[in-house]
């Protein structure tokens, strides 16, 4: 008797840690490399949209050091919100130049319908939380509805760009 308490004990601790440690495993996740300014995952732009849109990014840059990113993604899988996803994603890709911390990130998804605009710290004084809000409530939003996410995107950046300049 003693001996079945003993077995049944031993199994159910050695079953218990194999549970823990499958459970313990980390998902491996690696971002997908920029291509540039426009980096489009969703496939949403033609190459002459994309084109455009570097070239309205690429001035701005060398006019004010700068630097914007638009992405587009289908997922944000496996992190739970759009937020840490667009959050690691900046810190991973180094947007903004280091000494300044002066990106922003425009990340959307098609498929997600989710869309956040993800500013860093050098230039939150100059386009703040409620501001980029309303630039993705009145410009982009509208725009996605008629399903031109093109046009959303070309005039949320040009409003982004008078903000910060």
């Amino acid at each position: 008797m003693t001996k079945k308490i003993l077995l049944i004990g031993f199994l159910l601790i050695t079953l218990s840690q194999i549970t823990v440690s499958q459970n313990n495993k980390t998902i491996e996740f690696k971002f997908p490399n920029p291509v540039g300014y426009v980096n489009d995952f969703e496939g949403v732009f033609s190459t002459e949209q994309i084109l455009e849109l570097n070239e309205i990014i690429k001035k701005h840059e060398n006019n004010t050091s700068n630097e914007i990113v638009i992405v587009s993604i289908d997922s944000y899988y496996p992190y739970k919100s759009l937020f840490e996803y667009s959050l690691e994603l900046a810190n991973q890709w180094g947007i903004g130049k280091k000494d300044k911390n002066n990106g922003i990130l425009i990340i959307f998804g098609e498929k997600i319908r989710q869309i956040r605009i993800q500013v860093g710290y050098g230039l939150e004084n100059k386009l703040k939380d409620e501001e980029a809000k309303r630039i993705i409530d009145n410009t982009i939003i509208p725009e996605f509805k008629k399903g031109d996410y093109y046009t959303g995107i070309k005039n949320g950046l040009i409003k982004i760009i008078k903000e910060i300049e």
